[in-house]
């Protein structure tokens, strides 16, 4: 009996039913392998709310794992309502039945019959099947598009996410399948809340982290969490006039949805487009002089050298480099930094520093880094190196050198049992055939396990001698880095940073916890082990963890 399954796609989740089954599909291929005699039902797939055009086969869980099942040989036939539901795009998806093919699966199709790639033929007709199947996507999305843009130019709400201030009602407006459709209404409290924020923002002049940060303290929500992308996205919706969007088309304003006037929701895109511009001083115009073509005056005055390499240690998200201005009256003063964004924002619970001087955490991991060099020199030499060699290479040699005697041990057993096998035919053994039989199976086996610890030596050997090789190289490397470390410009010392080092953490104690690729344990244990040391550094502690 043929094992089938069977696989049940749909593109949007509503066409799934409440019961959330796909009955139609399910129903066709029951009844279509109660119909065939040498046919099992053997599983099923589900995919709810899959496009066979937008996504590809290579990010569809299901498929993947139906590919899995078939490398194993789990089923035999894979069953489909149509060979659309495997997919609809033209470049992947006739591979995709190849595929299967090859491997010994059946395609089969409820409407369509049995894939078959046994000529050209069939092969030019499997391409123009699923050719077909993405030209009447496209065609659908266009006209998908065509009528929600209409929708949009009419003021229709076309369904989708709820806009913060607005809630969904029925008002007896009912889609092509006679179902009862949804309308906007205004929310009143949360529409108060809309209108607060346009307020702080266009008129109180204050930013989105401010506003974000007032609201989660003022309005606490467990369902919610304010953040500044959140209420960027909200100044920037120009749903808050009346307005339906999709894109670049907007509708007349329905004033029965107004919350913000056009005045006001105008006012605050600009305040919002100043507040990101610089303010052009003629102290700014200088200071652009001074910055050279291709950079930017974040690399000119800002920190940059740990870019990349240093994290929060309270909620684990990167650290950028950036500065702070600061125009003295007689001069103007620029402070590199590193700016933790997540806590900025009260709710992301990040309980440490917004901004952090790039100066002191820098100094710390310069003097670190310049122990870290010196202890490595000294402590790693090329007499150990050579030491450590000859002394795996004698323990490895010793041990492949035994299991080779062993084997020509046992293959010259193995001779001698062979031709006392032909004695005994001939009668010239005193051992019977049947004795010697199980000696020589006995001698194979032995001959198979000697084989194998054979190969087993032989892998550990090249993967110590691997392993002494990268820690050979990391020395050498280390060794050259260290002696133009402290010369280098900052840009090479970034570079000479993110070879030795993984990661660095910090803490609003500047307490700073150091990850590098290589330390003193991995040369001292082979890589087995790990070190962590404390070293004392100006206004910062420091640990070196390998």
């Amino acid at each position: 009996m043929k094992k089938v399954l069977c696989l049940y796609r749909v593109s949007t989740l509503g066409q799934v039913d409440p019961k959330d089954d796909i009955p139609m599909q399910r129903r066709e291929c029951e009844a279509f392998i109660e119909q065939q005699e040498d046919w099992v039902f053997y599983g099923e797939r589900l995919e709810k709310g899959v496009s066979g055009y937008k996504v590809s086969a290579n990010k569809r869980d299901v498929i993947l794992e139906i590919r899995a099942m078939a490398e194993r040989k789990e089923f035999d036939v894979l069953l489909v309502f149509m060979f659309d539901r495997l997919g609809r795009r033209e470049d992947e998806t006739p591979f995709l039945v190849q595929w299967f093919i090859e491997h010994g699966i059946e395609v089969w199709s409820t409407r369509e019959g049995q894939q078959r790639l046994d000529s050209q033929v069939d092969k030019l007709l499997n391409f123009i099947r699923f050719w077909q199947a993405s030209g009447e996507s496209a065609k659908t999305s266009v006209r998908v598009k065509a009528a929600h843009t209409q929708m949009t130019q009419d003021g229709i709400w076309r369904g989708g996410k709820c806009p913060y201030g607005y809630k969904l009602v029925r008002k007896g407006r009912t889609g092509k399948k006679n179902r009862e459709l949804y309308d906007l209404e205004i929310d009143p409290v949360a529409g108060s809340q809309v209108q607060l924020i346009f307020e702080m923002a266009g008129r109180q002049g204050m930013g989105t982290t401010r506003i974000a940060n007032y609201l989660n303290e003022h309005f606490p929500d467990p369902n919610k969490t304010w953040t500044r992308a959140t209420v960027m996205t909200m100044l920037k919706n120009p749903v808050y006039t009346g307005r339906m969007h999709m894109n670049d088309v907007l509708s007349e304003p329905n004033e029965t949805l107004r919350l913000v006037s056009d005045d006001d929701f105008q006012f605050t895109q600009y305040a919002l487009k100043k507040r990101l511009q610089d303010r052009y001083t003629e102290v700014r115009r200088e200071e652009d002089g001074r910055v050279p073509e291709g950079q930017t005056k974040t690399s000119v005055y800002g920190a940059s050298m740990l870019s990349g390499l240093l994290w929060c240690g309270h909620c684990h998200h990167k650290l950028v480099g950036g500065y702070c201005t600061k125009h003295l009256p007689t001069h103007v003063y620029h402070r590199p930094i590193y700016r933790c964004y997540n806590g900025s924002i009260d709710a992301k619970e990040c309980d440490g520093l917004t901004v952090y001087s790039a100066k002191k955490i820098e100094t710390a991991v310069l003097e670190i880094v310049h122990d870290y060099f010196t202890s490595m020199k000294q402590s790693v030499d090329t007499v150990w190196k050579e030491q450590a060699r000859r002394q795996m290479r004698s323990k490895t040699q010793a041990r492949q050198k035994a299991e080779e005697r062993n084997l020509q041990k046992l293959e010259k057993q193995q001779e001698a049992l062979k031709q006392e096998i032909l004695k005994s035919i001939t009668g010239e053994s005193p051992l019977d055939t049947d004795t010697l039989q199980s000696m020589l199976c006995e001698n194979k086996a032995a001959i198979k396990a000697c084989e194998d610890a054979l190969v087993e030596c032989r892998r550990e050997r090249e993967n110590e001698e691997a392993k002494l090789d990268y820690l050979s190289s990391q020395y050498k490397n280390i060794s050259d880095w260290a002696e133009v470390f402290d010369d280098a410009s900052i840009e090479e010392k970034k570079m000479i940073l993110a070879k030795i080092i993984e990661r660095i953490e910090v803490d609003r104690h500047y307490h700073l916890t150091i990850h590098f690729f290589v330390t003193l344990s991995d040369f001292e244990t082979l890589g087995e082990g790990e070190s962590v040391t404390v070293v004392e550094a100006e206004d910062c502690r420091a640990t070196k963890v390998g």
